[in-house]
Formats: structure tokens, sequence, C-alpha cells
């Protein structure tokens, strides 16, 4: 579906195009009306308008400075020029280079039709073109390493993928690794060196110590490589299975470590910290494995610069674990923030399960899920500029400890309910104030209104506030004004004296007969016929 605007100084010129045409039967899902060269340019702005239909002729901002402006912000829009016979040899030129087309007036509809219809076949040819499989492609492998890098720190993070997922996302990703193939990770934590660096420099020396890993660890291994959320590079490892090694992989791994860091240090001058892990199944284990790093290199590394460390040997044995649905994404936040309620609710129920199925767990684990709860839920309530305790209440916040997953879930549920109810009141309020505000500003401006003004009243996007409008009322704003001007047209023409030229002024039509022809379109019968029968 395409949009088209119509410009010119003349309304009744415009307004007659408007509603002359069948512009649905044609593929227009919208008709913008300007008429001037700076109505048209604030529409411009606001729509994505793909042909412009408009007069040569105009004070102000002319036909021809219009289209000039267009070419140069809106290059894809196809323009119509309209010009007298008396102004052509004028605009002839500039018309053949700005313009895609032109028509002399007076204008015949089905020679308007022509040359839209054309236009509208070059669009699609254009859109096709662009959309192809070869510009998709393309930008897809412009992309391909920020995709790969995103996957494997969503992995790390607790994503979870079964392995057909994972599987068929490697594929596209053209990373050569199965999921039914053991992994380990490498951690590397750039030293001092790199961290007195300016961003610029650290993305080459990251490029560059990447590139080295990738030389000692490629014959023998799969490698798939990222920079976590502590500035990190972790490499995945996974043993080729299309050649023989006699060595025992642990011990490749160990030697390929000790080699990064003495490369990097001689070659760039900067000095790692290495830690690698035991190895785990695909992609179950990526996010324990991850962990026991982390925690490696924050328990026994510490400051201290340029250690290498192995972990195999208690990469299992964290004797507290974690728990983990409640840090894995995606995070309560963030599902607060999009008032995603069903994934909310399903996160607490994966939290409260695995409170439930493992009976290791404490009642520290307990008050843990608690407190997290409880500050995703005042971020959420002071986000909106609520407090917590006026949506809930301050009993719902003073409950005792909780014993039980059970006890837990109960009270968590009661609150996610009244958060729920009371901001999707609120929020129902607020757009039946946004109505009524629209409604009030139509009925008080009916002489001169268009959805620009009404958006700048209310203070919203004219895109968006038509959508909320058609969301709420199941009506364009256009019809209501349409709808509202006929009734106050009925009104005037049977309480009032004034004629009907003046009726059509009162309700800002500038040509009478177009008026007379809404008004017939809406009554059935002539604004005088209608005046005649209340008599």
């Amino acid at each position: 579906m395409h949009q088209i605007l119509l410009v010119d100084d003349e309304p009744y010129v415009v307004d007659d195009l408007s509603i002359s045409l069948p512009w649905a039967e044609m593929g227009f899902e919208q008709v913008h009306k300007a008429y001037s060269g700076y109505e048209a340019l604030e529409l411009l702005q606001h729509y994505p308008i793909d042909i412009v239909v408009t007069d040569i002729n105009m004070p102000e901002i002319s036909g021809i400075e219009l289209i000039a402006s267009i070419r140069s912000r809106w290059k894809h829009i196809r323009v119509v020029m309209l010009t007298g016979y008396a102004e052509f040899e004028y605009a002839r030129k500039a018309i053949e280079e700005q313009a895609s087309s032109y028509l002399l007036k007076p204008i015949a509809n089905d020679q308007l039709i022509a040359v839209i219809v054309k236009l509208q076949e070059e669009l699609r040819k254009e859109w096709e073109t662009w959309s192809s499989y070869q510009r998709t492609m393309q930008t897809f492998r412009e992309h391909l390493p920020l995709l790969r890098d995103r996957l494997l720190s969503e992995l790390l993070q607790g994503r979870k993928l079964s392995g057909a997922q994972l599987q068929e996302r490697l594929a596209q990703f053209d990373l050569p690794l199965r999921t039914d193939l053991p992994v380990c990770l490498a951690v590397v934590r750039p030293e001092e060196f790199f961290r007195r660096q300016d961003m610029h420099s650290m993305l080459l020396f990251e490029y560059a110590i990447i590139n080295i890993a990738q030389e000692l660890f490629q014959d023998l291994f799969r490698i798939w490589s990222c920079k976590d959320v502590h500035d990190y590079l972790v490499f995945l490892l996974q043993p080729r299975d299309d050649i023989e090694s006699d060595g025992d992989p642990a011990d490749d791994v160990a030697q390929a470590a000790y080699q990064l860091q003495n490369h990097v240090s001689t070659l760039i001058g900067g000095g790692l910290s290495v830690v690698t892990t035991g190895w785990g199944d695909f992609p179950d284990q990526v996010y324990p494995l991850y962990q026991s790093a982390i925690s490696a290199i924050r328990q026994h590394i510490g400051s201290e610069t340029g250690i290498y460390l192995d972990v195999t040997d208690n990469s299992g044995s964290q004797p507290v674990e974690i728990l983990q649905p409640l840090y894995e994404p995606p995070l309560l936040f963030h599902m607060f923030e999009a008032s995603n309620w069903q994934g909310i609710e399903d996160k607490l129920n994966a939290i409260t399960s695995e409170l439930a199925r493992n009976p290791d767990r404490s009642l520290e684990h307990i008050h843990e899920v608690r407190l997290h709860l409880e500050t995703a839920f005042y971020y959420f309530a002071h986000k909106n500029n609520k407090m917590l305790s006026e949506i809930v209440g301050n009993p719902m916040l003073e409950q005792a400890p909780f014993q039980t997953p059970d006890k837990l879930r109960e009270w968590a549920l009661e609150v996610i309910v009244l958060l729920r109810e009371h901001f999707e009141s609120e929020r129902r309020d607020s757009r039946t104030v946004l109505i009524r505000n629209v409604h009030e500003y139509i009925n008080s401006n009916l002489h001169y209104v268009s959805l620009q003004a009404i958006a700048d009243h209310v203070q919203m996007h004219p895109v968006y506030l038509s959508k909320m409008y058609k969301l709420e009322t199941g009506k364009r704003i256009s019809d209501y004004i349409s709808q509202i001007k006929m009734e106050k047209a009925a009104y005037l023409l049977i309480h009032t004296p004034l004629k009907i030229y003046e009726v059509s002024a009162e309700l800002g039509y500038s040509n009478a007969h177009y008026f007379i022809k809404l008004f017939k379109e809406y009554a059935g019968m002539t604004p005088q016929e209608f005046r005649d029968r209340s008599l």
C-alpha cells in the first residue's frame, strides 16, 4: 500500500482530487492534503509518502522549490508536476530535470490515474530490487560478526536454546560447531596496559588478540569468540572432528593459552590473564562453565596480573549453586519495562519451580528471590512516577519472611496482579482523556483543523496520535472531523439564516460546491433540500 500527497494553494483543487479518484482501489492506504508548500514539507517529515502531486505556481514556496527540497531529502519519492499552459515554457527544463512526470491543467482523471499507476509500478520494481536476495545477503554478511558475538554472549548469560535451535543458528551464521561434541572456554582478561587505551585503540588491540588466538587454536579446535559484559574476551573451543589428534585436548588448550599470553606480551606489549575451563555439553553447559571461569578470576586472580589458571578440577564443585532462572535473560526488569505480564508470570513460575525442585535450596535462596522481586517492583513503580506502597499497600511489602517457594509465589503473583491492574487502568484513563481532548479541540476549531494542529495541541507525534485514536475509537480522526462538520452544517442550516456559502465558509470549506457535494453524501440531499424539508 502506498501514500500520496496532493498539494495546491487552491483548496478546492486538492479537495476535489482527494474524493474524485478511487484511491483505495488504486492501492493507496492514505491520501494527504496540503494547501501550501510549507504544509507539504511538514507532512513529508511525518509520513512515509511515496508520490507527491503538486501545482507549480504557488506562493511562498513554488512547486519547483518544493520538488528541489524533496529531491534533496527524500530521493525515493515520485513527483507529478501540475502546470498551466502559460507556465509551461518557464517550467519545462526544471520539470524535466526534477519531476517524475508532469501534466497540463485542466487534468483529466484518467490521465492522472495512468501517470500514477506508472509511478507505482516504478516504486514496486525499485523496492523489489532493494529487497532482493543479493542485497539481503550482503547486509547479512556485513552484520555477521555482530550476530555471532551476540549469540555467544546470550549463551554465556544463560539463554536457553535446544540443540536443534542452536544448530540451525550455527548454520545460519556459518559457524562449523556441532551440538553433539563437548566444548570448553578460555576467558581472557586484558590487563592494565590495555585498560589505559582509548576506545579506538582498544578495539584494534582486541582484534589483534582474537587474530592471534585464532592462529593458535584453529589447527586443533573450532573457535567462536565474543566480548562479554566484563570486557573480557571469551573463546569457546570445540575439538575439530575432521583431524586426528594424539594429544589430550585439555593439554592442547593449556599450551595454546600460554602461547597466547606470550605472543600478546611480545607483539603488543600488554599482559593477559587467562582462565580455561573443563569440558561440558554444548550448549547446556556453556553457562555453568562461564560462571566457573568468572568465579575463578574473582576468587583466585583478583588484582594479580599475567596469571594462567585451569579450573577443570573445580568447575563443577561450587558448594552453593546460583539460582540460574533468576538471572538468565530476559530479566524481570526488562519484562516489566515492556509490560510483558505473561512473561513475568512465566519467569516467576520458572524461578519458584527451580526452588521447589532442588531440596538443597536454602531459605537464603528464597530471601534472595524476594529481594530481587521487590527491587523489580520498586523499579517499575518509580519509573512510572508512582510509589509502590500506594499501589499495593504497606501490608503487602511488610510481610514476614517466606518459608516455602509456594508462599513466595503466592505473594509475588498478588503484587504483580495489583501492578498490572493499576497501570492498565491508568493507561485506559489516559487514553480516554486524550480522546476527549482531541474532540474538544476539533469542536472548537472546525473552521480550520488539521492532524498536525491536533497533534501539536495534545503534544504527540501525528502518526502515533492517528494510531492511538483508531485503536480506541475504531475510526480515523478525519472521519470524526467530517462527521462533526456535517452535523454542525445540519444545525446551522436549520437554526440559522446563513446562506449555503456562508455555512460552507463557517466550517472551513473554501469552495461551496465541494461542501454541497460532501453534504449530499452525508444526508442524501443537498443543503438547500435539507433546509426546505425542515421548514
